[in-house]
Protein backbone atom coordinates (compact mmCIF):
# COMPACT_ATOMS: atom_id res chain seq x y z
CA UNK A 1 0.00 0.00 0.00
CA UNK A 2 1.20 3.25 -1.07
CA UNK A 3 1.14 5.54 2.39
CA UNK A 4 0.44 9.43 1.82
CA UNK A 5 3.61 11.71 1.98
CA UNK A 6 4.22 12.86 5.37
CA UNK A 7 4.40 16.88 5.40
CA UNK A 8 7.74 17.70 7.38
CA UNK A 9 7.31 20.81 9.65
CA UNK A 10 9.49 23.19 10.27
CA UNK A 11 11.90 23.20 13.08
CA UNK A 12 11.18 26.86 13.78
CA UNK A 13 9.09 27.86 16.44
CA UNK A 14 6.08 30.59 15.60
CA UNK A 15 6.44 33.52 18.02
CA UNK A 16 4.37 34.41 21.10
CA UNK A 17 1.96 37.46 21.01
CA UNK A 18 3.49 40.13 23.07
CA UNK A 19 2.10 40.45 26.51
CA UNK A 20 0.05 43.04 27.90
CA UNK A 21 0.88 44.78 30.41
CA UNK A 22 1.47 43.94 33.92
CA UNK A 23 -2.41 45.10 34.41
CA UNK A 24 -3.27 42.86 32.29
CA UNK A 25 -2.76 39.95 34.15
CA UNK A 26 -6.06 40.45 36.00
CA UNK A 27 -7.88 38.98 32.71
CA UNK A 28 -11.24 40.52 31.44
CA UNK A 29 -12.61 40.32 34.90
CA UNK A 30 -14.96 43.78 35.03
CA UNK A 31 -15.98 43.22 38.44
CA UNK A 32 -12.68 42.75 39.89
CA UNK A 33 -11.31 45.71 38.18
CA UNK A 34 -14.34 48.31 38.50
CA UNK A 35 -14.26 46.90 42.55
CA UNK A 36 -10.26 47.40 42.54
CA UNK A 37 -10.62 50.84 40.67
CA UNK A 38 -13.80 52.51 42.71
CA UNK A 39 -11.78 51.44 45.92
CA UNK A 40 -8.82 53.17 44.78
CA UNK A 41 -10.64 56.15 43.51
CA UNK A 42 -12.63 56.20 47.08
CA UNK A 43 -9.75 56.45 48.82
CA UNK A 44 -7.76 59.06 47.04
CA UNK A 45 -10.94 61.28 47.53
CA UNK A 46 -11.54 61.03 51.21
CA UNK A 47 -7.44 60.75 51.85
CA UNK A 48 -6.34 63.77 49.71
CA UNK A 49 -7.94 65.23 46.96
CA UNK A 50 -11.26 66.05 49.17
CA UNK A 51 -8.85 67.96 52.01
CA UNK A 52 -6.89 69.97 49.19
CA UNK A 53 -8.87 73.13 48.56
CA UNK A 54 -8.10 76.38 47.08
CA UNK A 55 -10.64 79.51 47.67
CA UNK A 56 -13.03 76.76 48.27
CA UNK A 57 -12.55 74.95 44.84
CA UNK A 58 -11.53 71.42 44.89
CA UNK A 59 -11.22 68.47 42.88
CA UNK A 60 -13.80 65.70 42.68
CA UNK A 61 -11.51 63.01 41.69
CA UNK A 62 -15.00 60.37 42.83
CA UNK A 63 -17.38 62.45 40.30
CA UNK A 64 -14.62 62.33 37.66
CA UNK A 65 -13.55 58.86 37.54
CA UNK A 66 -17.44 57.66 37.32
CA UNK A 67 -17.74 59.97 34.49
CA UNK A 68 -14.82 58.45 32.09
CA UNK A 69 -15.71 54.66 33.04
CA UNK A 70 -19.38 55.34 32.12
CA UNK A 71 -17.96 57.07 29.18
CA UNK A 72 -15.40 54.17 28.34
CA UNK A 73 -17.56 51.04 30.00
CA UNK A 74 -21.04 51.77 28.82
CA UNK A 75 -23.82 53.08 31.40
CA UNK A 76 -24.47 49.49 32.79
CA UNK A 77 -20.75 48.86 34.02
CA UNK A 78 -20.87 53.26 34.93
CA UNK A 79 -24.21 52.75 36.82
CA UNK A 80 -22.43 49.71 39.16
CA UNK A 81 -19.17 51.47 39.83
CA UNK A 82 -20.97 54.65 40.52
CA UNK A 83 -23.27 52.83 43.04
CA UNK A 84 -20.64 50.73 44.85
CA UNK A 85 -18.62 54.64 44.89
CA UNK A 86 -21.07 56.47 46.02
CA UNK A 87 -22.21 53.86 48.60
CA UNK A 88 -18.00 53.67 49.80
CA UNK A 89 -17.85 57.48 50.18
CA UNK A 90 -21.18 57.95 51.92
CA UNK A 91 -20.38 55.35 54.94
CA UNK A 92 -17.05 56.49 54.96
CA UNK A 93 -17.74 59.78 55.87
CA UNK A 94 -21.12 59.49 57.31
CA UNK A 95 -23.55 61.07 55.43
CA UNK A 96 -26.96 59.99 54.75
CA UNK A 97 -26.43 57.15 52.61
CA UNK A 98 -27.40 56.84 49.32
CA UNK A 99 -27.43 60.67 48.03
CA UNK A 100 -23.91 60.35 46.76
CA UNK A 101 -25.22 56.87 45.37
CA UNK A 102 -28.35 58.65 43.61
CA UNK A 103 -25.88 61.47 41.94
CA UNK A 104 -23.74 59.18 40.55
CA UNK A 105 -25.84 57.04 39.48
CA UNK A 106 -27.97 59.68 37.44
CA UNK A 107 -24.69 61.53 35.83
CA UNK A 108 -23.34 57.85 35.33
CA UNK A 109 -26.44 57.04 32.42
CA UNK A 110 -26.14 60.25 31.04
CA UNK A 111 -22.43 60.02 30.49
CA UNK A 112 -22.51 56.63 29.28
CA UNK A 113 -25.22 57.29 27.01
CA UNK A 114 -23.45 59.56 25.40
CA UNK A 115 -20.20 57.24 25.16
CA UNK A 116 -22.36 55.16 23.05
CA UNK A 117 -23.53 57.57 20.91
CA UNK A 118 -20.04 60.06 20.11
CA UNK A 119 -16.53 58.85 19.80
CA UNK A 120 -14.68 58.47 23.46
CA UNK A 121 -11.45 58.41 21.24
CA UNK A 122 -11.77 62.13 20.52
CA UNK A 123 -10.04 64.38 23.31
CA UNK A 124 -12.64 66.74 23.38
CA UNK A 125 -14.84 64.86 24.64
CA UNK A 126 -13.47 63.70 28.13
CA UNK A 127 -12.82 67.38 29.19
CA UNK A 128 -16.27 68.28 27.70
CA UNK A 129 -17.59 65.52 29.83
CA UNK A 130 -15.37 66.55 32.46
CA UNK A 131 -16.61 70.20 32.34
CA UNK A 132 -20.34 69.85 32.37
CA UNK A 133 -20.70 66.36 34.24
CA UNK A 134 -19.20 67.68 37.43
CA UNK A 135 -21.47 71.37 37.17
CA UNK A 136 -24.64 68.52 36.66
CA UNK A 137 -23.53 66.28 39.17
CA UNK A 138 -23.22 68.97 42.03
CA UNK A 139 -25.88 70.59 41.02
CA UNK A 140 -27.96 67.27 41.28
CA UNK A 141 -26.38 66.52 44.74
CA UNK A 142 -26.86 70.53 45.91
CA UNK A 143 -30.31 70.31 45.31
CA UNK A 144 -31.09 66.42 46.51
CA UNK A 145 -29.35 68.81 49.80
CA UNK A 146 -31.72 71.26 49.82
CA UNK A 147 -34.40 68.98 49.92
CA UNK A 148 -33.07 66.86 52.72
CA UNK A 149 -31.52 69.56 54.72
CA UNK A 150 -33.14 71.59 56.67
CA UNK A 151 -31.45 75.41 56.95
CA UNK A 152 -28.92 75.46 53.96
CA UNK A 153 -29.58 78.19 51.77
CA UNK A 154 -28.66 79.09 47.99
CA UNK A 155 -25.93 81.43 48.02
CA UNK A 156 -22.43 82.78 45.91
CA UNK A 157 -20.13 80.88 47.52
CA UNK A 158 -22.11 77.37 46.25
CA UNK A 159 -22.15 78.31 42.59
CA UNK A 160 -18.45 79.84 43.04
CA UNK A 161 -17.55 76.25 44.69
CA UNK A 162 -19.43 74.47 41.70
CA UNK A 163 -18.29 76.49 39.05
CA UNK A 164 -14.79 76.49 40.03
CA UNK A 165 -14.86 72.69 40.90
CA UNK A 166 -16.17 72.20 37.49
CA UNK A 167 -13.35 73.79 35.38
CA UNK A 168 -10.66 72.01 37.56
CA UNK A 169 -12.34 68.64 36.92
CA UNK A 170 -12.00 69.76 33.08
CA UNK A 171 -8.23 70.12 33.38
CA UNK A 172 -7.44 67.04 34.90
CA UNK A 173 -10.48 65.15 32.88
CA UNK A 174 -7.63 63.81 30.05
CA UNK A 175 -5.55 62.66 31.93
CA UNK A 176 -7.78 60.91 34.36
CA UNK A 177 -9.67 59.84 31.11
CA UNK A 178 -6.33 58.27 29.43
CA UNK A 179 -5.55 56.22 33.46
CA UNK A 180 -8.99 55.18 33.11
CA UNK A 181 -8.91 53.74 30.11
CA UNK A 182 -5.65 51.71 30.09
CA UNK A 183 -6.82 49.80 33.23
CA UNK A 184 -10.21 48.83 31.87
CA UNK A 185 -9.03 48.15 27.90
CA UNK A 186 -8.95 44.28 28.77
CA UNK A 187 -12.98 44.37 29.70
CA UNK A 188 -13.91 46.83 27.49
CA UNK A 189 -15.84 45.21 24.46
CA UNK A 190 -13.74 44.21 20.93
CA UNK A 191 -15.05 47.33 19.30
CA UNK A 192 -13.76 50.04 21.76
CA UNK A 193 -10.03 48.17 21.06
CA UNK A 194 -10.50 48.23 17.60
CA UNK A 195 -12.14 52.01 17.32
CA UNK A 196 -8.18 53.89 17.24
CA UNK A 197 -7.19 51.64 14.90
CA UNK A 198 -10.23 52.15 12.83
CA UNK A 199 -9.88 55.48 13.18
CA UNK A 200 -6.40 55.60 12.03
CA UNK A 201 -6.47 53.01 9.15
CA UNK A 202 -10.09 53.92 7.82
CA UNK A 203 -8.98 57.42 6.49
CA UNK A 204 -8.12 55.69 2.59
CA UNK A 205 -7.85 58.19 0.24
CA UNK A 206 -10.36 58.81 -3.00
CA UNK A 207 -8.17 57.27 -5.46
CA UNK A 208 -7.77 54.27 -3.42
CA UNK A 209 -11.48 53.46 -3.26
CA UNK A 210 -12.04 54.11 -6.94
CA UNK A 211 -9.07 52.15 -8.03
CA UNK A 212 -10.47 48.95 -9.01
CA UNK A 213 -9.55 46.74 -12.66
CA UNK A 214 -11.91 45.87 -15.21
CA UNK A 215 -11.30 42.60 -16.62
Amino acid sequence: MNRPPTVRRSGRRRRRRPRLPDHAALGPKPVLRLVLLGFLVAMLQLSFFGRVQFLGMGIDLGLLSVLMVALLAGPVSGIAYGFGVGLLIDQITGQTSGITSLVYVVVAYAAGRLGEMRDPESSVVPVVIGLFGTAAGLLVYSFVELLLTQGVTVNVRMVWVIGGTSLIDALIALPVHNRTRAWLLPMLPEEARRRRRRRNYGRRSASSDIDVRIR
